[in-house]
């Protein structure tokens, strides 16, 4: 690609944006010399705020689907992913084009609170940037929608710190609570670190300006329930709610112009002891008892991993709106101090965006998710987390198959046809390898092994085409060879060198020679023995007609050497259907080490899927028994005991991923992946012996 001459404009609500061109980013542009520059408001210019100005000075070719450990390309600026408009919620496809290129495991960050808050301020922070996500100086809320900058991860190599801004919530312009709701729900399934941003302390009003997490199972369904058959909708909520916890991120709550001292009657008191003081339950069944619980229960179940950072004023009131212009000596150092205790926090403990079953995402899988999610909220239905997550990957598997697919091809392409039978083996077993990296290392719970079976009778079928294809290349290879070395002598017969009385011996000479000539000839590939056959049948006729025309041979000579041509002829044959029979029992053998090679793969994928999910499971059972005793040890014992049940679930579901299961299971997929060899071997036995002399 050339260098862009325009810059190219970005703008996530076209239809009410006065540039009336959308324009998204190129693939695989090199953002490390692009300059964006939000547009500011200008009612006289007709400027749009959420508009990007981008000048590309060079773009670089798309980087192969196997590429799987690609840097992320630095973005000058966030992008709005996510628009709010109308209560209608859209993608911006220049942001999910972004978002799509990360091939690397990602921490993502959301941050959530009331408007005018200074969010942003917080991201940009843990961006390591002065400017980025904007911040306003008046009490209109500045950002819409959600905002998303990936980065480099500045402590994980390999890592992609996804930051992800979202709108206010309670902006009295919008005067559509449902409308925050499902910002929030977003903010909080895309992300691994949720950070609730909120003024003043933790009292009541806070808490109630975060009752959405009350309706979260109203908002969220971790599986279809018409699917699942089961009638009580009660039932149901309450197993849902034990599931919660291994899809949403942890919690951290950042207090902002917090005045008060941490303390309870003389004693001092850290900011995680504050937080969990706010959020002890009351006893009693009342409605009023209730209402106090219900928020402060929902946080307690739903983020067992729970975090608190208190941030005093960072400097005068009237100077709060400019901020981002102040230098940092400007504003007060404790102020800094706990902004940088929290973003060391956040960057440190921030686990990897991951399925349940520990699984990290890329940033095509969390764009899957996201397209799923905002498509249910818009068609009026509940966002189902398993069937999202289904939908995410199959695509994914079905990327996975053709990604790995076209690692092996390109691998094979680069050999040179014709190619000896053992070359040609041995690209296979190595590029298989490859092949069955490149699977593993992107597909996702491949549970009934269909994708990569399909991978390997694709595999398969690319080699017979290769074979093939050095079949016939060695075919004609080896005609061209025999032709040029023969040409001498057809000179010699067209001359009439051959028909006088010793033409014989003469003609019989320089075919030795031939053979000799074509046998020290190398690469002629797996049809050599073959064509050759071939080539010395045909020429039977030629060779005794010059016997039969000698008349230095007396008739018992010439009956001696046409007994010698015909053993030569079944000798050549011989070797021919030699060749063939090696060339199949070499085909087995790459079958058998094919196998063998996709179910050591397979082993390994299993083993570390089931011991990734052990893991997650166990770290969910952790979370749910300190929650358990803390209760326990505060006397409500009705809600320890229902959290009792919640950690049974989770015990059957680690007893159903024990070993005797994981045997099972390898033993199903053994057997199927045997009947899928013994097919193809079947087929290319038929085969052969179908063609064989």
């Amino acid at each position: 690609m050339g260098v862009a001459s325009k810059p190219l404009l970005i703008c996530c609500t076209c239809a009410s944006c006065p540039y009336k061109k959308f324009r998204p980013l190129p693939k695989r542009c090199d953002f490390r010399e692009a300059r964006g520059v939000p547009g500011k408001e200008n009612k006289q210019q007709g400027e749009c705020r959420v508009c990007f100005l981008f000048r590309f000075q060079r773009c670089k070719p798309t980087y192969s689907s196997t590429t799987m450990d690609a840097p992320v390309l630095p973005m000058p600026a966030p992008l709005c992913l996510v628009t709010n408009k109308d209560g209608v919620l859209a993608l911006n496809p220049a942001a999910l084009a972004v978002l799509q290129e990360v091939a690397q495991p990602m921490v993502v960050v959301a941050i959530a609170g009331p408007y005018r808050t200074g969010k942003s301020f917080l991201m940009n922070r843990l961006a390591q940037k002065r400017t980025g996500f904007p911040l306003g100086p008046t009490v209109q809320a500045e950002t819409k929608g959600i905002w998303m900058w990936c980065l480099q991860h500045p402590r994980q190599q390999g890592v992609t710190l996804v930051l992800l801004d979202t709108e206010g919530l309670g902006d009295p312009k919008k005067g559509d609570s449902h409308n925050d709701a499902w910002i929030f729900t977003l903010a909080l399934l895309l992300s691994s670190t949720l950070v609730y941003n909120s003024i003043g302390t933790i009292d009541q009003k806070a808490l109630e300006n975060l009752e959405l997490v009350t309706q979260l199972s109203e908002l969220i369904r971790v599986r279809d329930r018409d699917k699942d058959g089961n009638n009580s909708v009660e039932r149901e909520d309450e197993a849902e709610d034990c599931e919660f916890v291994r899809y949403f991120p942890s919690f951290v709550w950042v207090v902002r112009d917090f005045t008060l001292e941490l303390r309870v009657g003389e004693r001092p008191i850290s900011e995680d002891e504050y937080l969990e003081q706010v959020l002890e339950l009351k006893h009693g069944h009342g409605r009023k008892v209730q209402n106090y619980n219900g928020t402060r229960l929902c946080l307690r179940n739903y983020f067992p991993t729970r975090k608190c950072f208190v941030l005093p004023p960072p400097l005068g009131t009237e100077e709060c709106g400019r901020m981002e212009e102040l230098p940092e000596a400007a504003l007060a150092p404790r102020f800094l101090q706990q902004a940088a205790q929290f973003c060391n926090y956040v960057l440190s403990s921030t686990r990897l965006k991951t399925l349940p079953d520990g699984r990290a995402l890329t940033g095509r899988a969390l764009c899957m998710l996201l397209q799923s999610y905002v498509e249910a909220i818009n068609s009026g239905h509940l966002p189902c987390l398993e069937g999202a997550a289904a939908v995410m990957m199959a695509n994914e598997n079905a990327a996975a198959v053709a990604a790995a697919l076209e690692a092996y091809t390109r691998g094979m392409r680069g050999l040179s046809l014709p190619t000896e039978p053992a070359q040609l083996s041995a690209a296979h077993g190595e590029h298989l390898h490859e092949a069955l990296i490149v699977f593993q290392r992107r597909s996702f719970r491949d549970r009934d092994q269909e994708h990569q079976r399909r991978l390997m009778e694709q595999i398969s079928t690319e080699y017979s085409h290769l074979q093939e294809e050095n079949d016939e290349a060695s075919r004609q290879h080896c005609k061209a060879l025999l032709a040029e070395l023969a040409q001498a002598l057809h000179t010699s017969l067209a001359r009439g060198a051959y028909t006088q009385p010793g033409g014989y011996r003469a003609y019989e000479a320089e075919r030795q020679r031939l053979l000799e000539g074509y046998r020290q000839a190398e690469g002629k590939g797996p049809k050599a023995e073959e064509v050759l056959n071939e080539f010395l049948a045909e020429r039977r006729a030629e060779a005794e007609a010059v016997l039969k025309a000698d008349n230095a041979l007396s008739e018992a000579e010439k009956q001696l050497e046409d007994q010698k041509q015909q053993a030569q002829l079944l000798e050549q044959r011989q070797k021919a259907t030699a060749e063939r029979e090696r060339q199949l029992e070499a085909l087995l053998e790459d079958e058998r080490n094919s196998y063998a090679q996709n179910l050591q793969a397979l082993e390994a994928k299993m083993k570390a899927e089931a011991e990734s999910a052990q893991r997650e499971l166990q770290r969910a059972m952790e979370a749910k028994l300190r929650e358990q005793r803390e209760l326990l040890q505060r006397g409500f014992r009705e809600q320890a005991a229902l959290m009792e049940q919640e950690l049974a679930a989770l015990r059957r579901e680690s007893n159903n991923n024990s070993k005797q299961e994981l045997a099972a299971y390898i033993f199903d997929t053994v057997r199927a992946a045997c009947d899928l060899i013994s097919t193809l071997k079947l087929s290319k036995l038929a085969k052969s012996r179908g063609t064989a002399v």
